[in-house]
């Protein structure tokens, strides 16, 4: 892999406190977006929108394969002769053209990691991406993204809906979750990609604004469920200069979005149901735009048990309106008590 020059800066650990000297890397690295992180690594888009693996460490990196080896997107160019891509959705024959930066903020919503870059081609990017949540994968140096279709896969019923995702080491196995709560595997330890439904559609209640899946600590694996609202803010935002004249008109600056509720369920396989959590047994949550992880509070005493860290994940907010005010905050929490659970 190829390695690049590295400035390095000095970093402290909220957890321990601790201060360490990072390498960082140059520019054009340092104008990528980051998408996901896993093994130290991250997954970043660059500026014509196409990933890229990083380790800020060692400085290894690894291009992933284009935008444009997405079945649904082809690459164009405007009047003015600028990068556009056009993607196509649900199959309509027309197209919605995205510039470079709308399709970078847009087009992929989770990234999971099977194990390490380092491994070379042993190492499995899956993509849930847009239109609508469905699924891509793409082993390191491969040229195409594959398409996860029910063409291929009966089981799947449909191609689009899905959520979020994690890779459980000790089985091998991709989980992925639906909008509707039901949970597939992806086997890709034969010849031949195996899709399994492991977990049946819920229909308890309304459905939330997000949902995670991931494999807690202990080994059950949870299904997170959290709403949201928009409320009216008193301050306005204050746009950048890069952003005046972009698409300004669509950015309200007086409105905040909220997480107003969070429900926590452990996925019962063996009958089929949902229980509803009412502790995380000493543990803390963090959700938001990047992988969902759970940590012993014991083991990082600077965390509170029993609450969960979030930040906004929210595609329309995060991407469309991402310079409005809530989103400039880097981190809160909501405290989630035993029975708010």
């Amino acid at each position: 892999m190829p390695r690049f020059r590295r400035r390095r800066r000095p970093s402290c650990c909220p957890f321990t406190g601790d201060s360490v000297r990072v390498p960082l890397p140059q520019p054009p690295l340092t104008r990528h977006s980051t998408i996901g992180s896993a093994h130290g690594w991250l997954v970043t888009a660059d500026e014509a929108s196409n990933l890229h693996v990083l380790n800020p460490i060692t400085g290894a990196h690894a291009a992933l394969p284009p935008i444009t080896t997405l079945h649904h997107v082809e690459s164009c160019t405007d009047a003015e002769g600028r990068l556009m891509y056009n993607v196509f959705e649900g199959g309509d024959p027309e197209p919605i053209p995205f510039d470079t930066r709308e399709a970078r903020d847009c087009m992929y919503h989770r990234v999971t990691l099977s194990c390490s870059p380092a491994a070379g081609s042993a190492c499995i990017v899956l993509l849930v991406h847009m239109p609508d949540g469905e699924l891509s994968y793409a082993r390191l140096g491969d040229e195409r993204w594959t398409l996860i279709s029910p063409d291929d896969h009966q089981l799947m019923g449909i191609s689009w809906g899905f959520m979020d995702s994690f890779y459980n080491q000790d089985d091998g196995l991709f989980y992925v979750l639906r909008s509707h709560r039901s949970v597939f595997t992806l086997n890709f330890n034969g010849p031949f990609l195996v899709v399994k439904k492991i977990m049946r559609r819920d229909r308890k209640g309304n459905d939330p604004s997000s949902m995670y899946i991931l494999q807690a600590p202990w080994g059950d694996i949870l299904q997170i469920w959290r709403w949201r609202s928009y409320v009216d803010s008193s301050t306005p935002v204050e746009l950048p200069g890069d952003l005046l004249g972009h698409n300004e008109d669509d950015i309200d600056r007086y409105i905040e979005l909220r997480t107003t509720e969070i429900e926590i369920y452990k996925v019962d396989l063996e009958n089929q149901t949902l229980v509803k959590m009412t502790s995380l047994a000493g543990h803390a949550l963090f959700l938001g735009y990047n992988s969902t992880m759970c940590f012993a509070t014991k083991d990082f005493p600077t965390l509170k048990p029993n609450c969960v860290y979030i930040t906004d994940d929210s595609y329309e907010y995060v991407n469309i309106g991402k310079h409005n005010w809530a989103r400039n905050q880097s981190l809160g929490y909501r405290k989630q008590e035993s029975a708010d659970f």
